[in-house]
């Protein structure tokens, strides 16, 4: 079975190719997952969404978009 998690992941991936993307998963009171990227060869700025779709929107929006 696949994780729809990180299906997601795989197609920014593919869709970002320039770009590191992960997730991380936050365990306070109820799971809830961060979505991250960076362009792949700076250290900054790390993008932090709440969303896929809104990651990839502020990746397109970044002047760091390749």
């Amino acid at each position: 079975m696949t994780n729809p998690t990180d299906t997601t992941l795989r197609q920014l991936r593919e869709q970002h190719p320039a770009w590191r993307v992960w997730y991380v998963v936050r365990a306070v009171s109820r799971p809830t997952i961060l979505w991250c990227a960076k362009p792949e060869h700076e250290t900054q700025p790390v993008i932090n969404a709440n969303s896929p779709e809104e990651l990839a929107a502020q990746i397109k929006a970044s002047r760091y978009m390749t």
